[in-house]
């Protein structure tokens, strides 16, 4: 176990932290230093109790205020690929038949459906009569 000196409001810290993390605790020190610089330079000297309680609550704060821009980037991106999918599923989908028949675009097409039904329909007919003779 690993013990390094934190430097916080001019008093210095002794803490113990788990071997490869000193590099993660000094830097969570400097922003609890930062906000107690911020707020004796805006207050003047503090309690260190009282100093380390403030800077506390103020990196808290703004966790949560970062949280919530996180939570509401997320719902951004959540909306945004859903609005993807559908437009793919949409310009995936075939095109729904105009009012009116499956055919009325294309007349050639319709025609030649046509021939094809009549074509069947006159060879089952010829296929009954040969079954009835």
């Amino acid at each position: 176990m690993a013990e390094i000196d934190l430097d916080i409001g001019g008093k210095t810290f002794r803490v113990a932290c788990a071997d490869g993390e000193e590099r993660q605790l000094q830097s969570a020190a400097a922003l609890v230093a930062s906000e107690a610089q911020n707020l004796v330079a805006a207050i003047g000297q503090l309690p260190e109790s009282r100093m380390l309680l403030m800077s506390s609550l103020m990196l808290g704060d703004r966790h949560i205020a970062l949280q919530g821009q996180l939570r509401a980037a997320e719902d951004r991106i959540r909306a945004l690929e859903l609005r993807a999918e559908r437009a793919e599923a949409e310009s995936a989908a075939p095109a729904a038949p105009a009012p009116g028949g499956l055919f009325q675009q294309d007349p050639a097409e319709a025609l030649a459906a046509l021939t094809r039904t009549a074509e069947t329909l006159e060879a089952m007919a010829d296929a009954l009569e040969a079954k009835a003779e």
